[in-house]
């Protein structure tokens, strides 16, 4: 309960409970008397008042006695909860995100933090950064404060119903090939191809699969089945650390059904007696990122495809691209890049789907014009 006093000119509360908490040296529960005060209150009803909502908030079942700095409260949920079982790529989001957190907020207490408050941290925030990086920083932010609100700090969240805005200058415009463009650079890997270095194969495999660079590089022969035409994507591999990983997301685990083509193009690694399929014979590793790109460029290069910012993951936004120029269905897509909602594969690819929004009302102009 509160109890409320004055101390000079003004009056301060103090609210006290009893729980039960487990004792170490006795190894049974024992009852503990907690209490918190806080004063500066210039009347006795405004500390009234505040004695009040904790006597509510306690019955609720918050507790009204514990009240982490949010930054820390942040940190400790990403290290227990998360690191466990994301890749270090995601660890290192966690921690620019808690660095963010920890400049704006400071030593501010979970409690004390109002939607007004948090709305102007994600304005803020979106002054320099792209709607999509607003956007994955609200939705981490919002899975910790519900696990405050499970752990009893909270009875609501402040981070629900929060208006997202981003620097427009930041976003990354979807880079890809149009149906020309991918037709040269398959051919010119096929012309090319040499077992002894696997680049060309990879590229391949991204261009009929849509797969990630990690998802294809972590492939081994049993998950490649010749028999179904399929692809299955349990895996990613880093080959600067050389560490497995699981995928992305756990809907990146799926499998994708492939054309006969790549297949046989993907059975010509059988001689060189990798676990790997995209194992160079010399490392027995897959190639790294920088040379896989290098052997992209060159080809495009070679193609007179001027595309400075084009990159191995391009080619998944052309896979995309082809699929949506060919009227696959936007659903079908989404499942085959292994995106958890079908909304990402929406917001990610809006450019190209609102390209071929206009393509297809040109058409039904000109269907509607012959009758």
């Amino acid at each position: 309960m509160a109890s409320i006093k004055k101390r000079g000119k003004t009056w301060y509360v103090r609210f006290s409970k009893r729980v039960q908490e487990w004792d170490p040296e006795k190894q049974e529960m024992v009852s503990v008397l907690k209490q918190k005060s806080k004063g500066g209150f210039k009347t006795k009803a405004e500390a009234q008042q505040y004695g009040i909502k904790m006597e509510a908030a306690s019955i609720s079942g918050v507790d009204v006695i514990k009240n982490s700095i949010f930054a820390d409260y942040y940190q400790k949920w990403y290290e227990t909860y998360k690191f466990p079982s994301v890749r270090s790529s995601t660890k290192k989001r966690y921690k620019i995100n808690h660095k963010f957190i920890k400049q704006f907020f400071g030593n501010t207490k979970i409690k004390d933090i109002t939607r007004e408050q948090y709305q102007k941290f994600i304005n803020d925030f979106g002054k320099d950064h792209a709607i999509i990086t607003v956007r994955k920083i609200n939705i981490s932010i919002k899975a910790c404060v519900q696990y405050a609100i499970d752990d009893g700090l909270l009875n609501r969240s402040f981070a629900s119903r929060v208006a997202l805005s981003g620097d427009p200058t930041k976003d990354r415009h979807v880079d890809y090939l149009n149906l020309n463009e991918i037709e040269l650079l398959t051919q010119s890997c096929i012309e090319s191809l040499n077992t002894k270095y696997t680049s060309k194969y990879l590229i391949l495999a991204a261009i009929y699969t849509g797969a990630r660079l990690g998802e294809l590089s972590a492939l081994h022969w049993n998950d490649i089945d010749f028999e179904n035409h399929t692809i299955s994507i349990t895996k990613s591999w880093n080959q600067n650390r050389r560490e497995m990983n699981k995928p992305k997301t756990e809907s990146s685990n799926r499998i994708i059904p492939v054309n006969s083509k790549l297949l046989q193009v993907l059975k010509q690694l059988e001689h060189n007696h990798t676990d790997f399929v995209f194992a160079s014979p010399t490392t027995k590793y897959p190639p790294s990122s920088n040379g896989v790109n290098h052997t992209l460029r060159s080809l495009l290069k070679k193609d007179e495809i001027d595309k400075p910012t084009f990159h191995f993951h391009s080619l998944r936004h052309s896979h995309v691209a082809y699929l949506i120029s060919q009227g696959i269905d936007i659903y079908a897509i989404s499942k085959r890049l292994g995106h958890s909602d079908i909304s990402i594969t929406l917001k990610t690819y809006a450019y190209l789907l609102e390209e071929y929004k206009n393509k297809q009302n040109d058409k039904i102009i000109q269907s509607l014009s012959k009758l």
